[in-house]
């Protein structure tokens, strides 16, 4: 394997592996719907419990991020924190460089836009690197946000960074649950999902729906 074709498939194993590992929420149970005429089983409301994103701006114990969908979240670092390496070392909150990527865990609040981290890890600079090749790529060859409007042919979401996007499905469109494989008929308006596009059609070749958007 040459060297081009090397980090090519490196890239694409990284970009994989952070999609599987910081972009899906973690749910929580199932609920009963309460209307009978939904389609499919009822997902439990999304909840987040940590996110990763490119440092922006560092000011005391809060450090600004820019995550994926190009919206910048507040990580507030306290005394009890711990920060750590991609390798698991130990390390300082004033090792937290600009540019850097981190994965934040703790309380996330998606209205306020900020997390009371629990744990921070500083990714190496070429997670870094694949990262912003996934905010670049946000609206064109990828999208995320909440339903709000189904018809026979498209999806209409709510992008986090206050957008609509609307995109097309067909008869070729992969849909996944719960990394399981679904049905379009499963899909209802206040979810959200994950999405990759076909960027010279907006046509989306796979729709991950991840769970019911939290009602605050």
């Amino acid at each position: 394997m040459n060297t081009g074709t090397k980090t090519r498939a490196l890239c694409s194993a990284a970009i994989a592996t952070f999609l599987v590992a910081a972009l899906p929420p973690v749910f929580a149970a199932a609920q009963d719907s309460g209307n009978q005429a939904q389609p499919g089983p009822r997902i439990g409301v999304m909840t987040r419990h940590g996110l990763a994103g490119i440092v922006t701006s560092i000011s005391g114990s809060s450090v600004v991020m820019e995550i994926a969908e190009n919206v910048s979240f507040t990580v507030q670092i306290g005394a009890s924190t711990h920060i750590a390496s991609r390798s698991g070392e130990s390390e300082a909150a004033t090792d937290i460089q600009l540019g850097d990527m981190i994965f934040a865990t703790g309380e996330v609040d998606d209205n306020a836009h900020t997390i009371q981290a629990l744990s921070v890890a500083i990714q190496p600079p070429a997670a870094a690197q694949v990262f912003n090749i996934l905010r670049t790529n946000f609206g064109k060859t990828w999208t995320a946000g909440i339903v709000t409007a189904i018809q026979n042919d498209s999806i209409t979401v709510q992008r986090m960074d206050g957008r609509a996007q609307k995109f097309s499905v067909d008869q070729d469109t992969v849909w996944r649950l719960h990394d399981q494989s679904a049905a379009s008929a499963m899909i209802r308006v206040g979810e959200r999902v994950n999405v990759q596009l076909n960027p010279a059609t907006s046509q989306a070749t796979r729709v991950a729906i991840a769970g019911m958007a939290h009602p605050n």
